[in-house]
């Protein structure tokens, strides 16, 4: 059985409008773009971060450097 590769960008749309767009980032998750190239942040899975893009909200809770303590919450 071959097994086709995830693409590694996908871009979000609201019917012709580009709102943005997700990038797989491998072990760190994906990051969310908006239409003009700023980060929303990175998070867990694509669906997330295309949900990000969809309400134009940045991601405050998961750092590029702390993907792995994304679901310790802080005390």
């Amino acid at each position: 059985m071959t097994r086709t590769a995830s693409p590694t960008m996908v871009s979000v749309y609201d019917g012709r409008e580009c709102l943005g767009f997700v990038l797989s980032r491998g072990c760190r998750g994906f990051e969310a773009f908006r239409a003009d190239e700023k980060s929303l942040g990175l998070f867990p899975n694509r669906r997330d971060a295309a949900n990000a893009v969809s309400a134009g909200i940045p991601n405050t809770g998961m750092r590029a450097d702390a993907h792995s303590s994304a679901n310790q919450t802080s005390e």
